[in-house]
């Protein structure tokens, strides 16, 4: 806590986190994304994710890659995963910036990498025999309203399980 009231403020507070699997041998790369591309574009964020691999994080079993200073840009258009609406997962389109500029951060068991809901990220898959574990926490102060309207266009096609799952909840209780 006290690093996140460093980089963002005294007001700043844990907004999250989650747990991350990344089986050996198995699975995917987790697509080149923005944090803030999930989110409602109707606020700006000031916020930073924190990622603690829980054991040794290498190119090989998916540590983190970064666009060096795309966190000074805009969110920039992404799709779903495959172009299926259903899949959670969203990626940055193609051609909104050069990938040979990647940064891979190797990181040993405890370390760890901060970056702003804007930096350009990616995980290669696991093609290592073991598991990759990290832990990711989120640290924001209050939502800001945007300096201009922004569309999210992306999210409009969005039905996930949850999402769907979400909806009749909500017309339920309308009920």
């Amino acid at each position: 806590m006290a690093i996140s009231h460093q980089l963002l403020g005294s007001e700043a507070s844990n907004r999250g986190s989650h747990a991350i699997l990344k089986p050996a041998r198995i699975g995917s790369k987790t697509p080149w994304h923005q944090d803030e591309a999930y989110w409602d574009p109707a606020a700006n964020y000031l916020s930073l994710s924190v990622w603690l691999p829980l054991q040794e994080a290498t190119p090989e079993n998916g540590c983190m890659y970064f666009i060096p200073r795309s966190h000074e840009s805009d969110v920039r258009p992404h799709h779903h995963i495959d172009n299926n609406p259903k899949i959670h997962g969203l990626e940055i389109d193609d051609g909104q910036f050069n990938m040979n500029t990647a940064v891979a951060c190797p990181l040993p068991a405890g370390g760890a990498t901060f970056h702003y809901s804007r930096t350009c990220h990616y995980t290669p898959p696991n093609v290592s025999d073991e598991d990759r574990r990290a832990f990711v926490l989120t640290f924001a102060i209050d939502q800001l309203p945007p300096e201009m309207p922004r569309d999210f266009y992306w999210q409009r096609e969005t039905r996930t399980y949850a999402a769907t799952k979400r909806e009749v909840a909500a017309r339920r209780r309308q009920r």
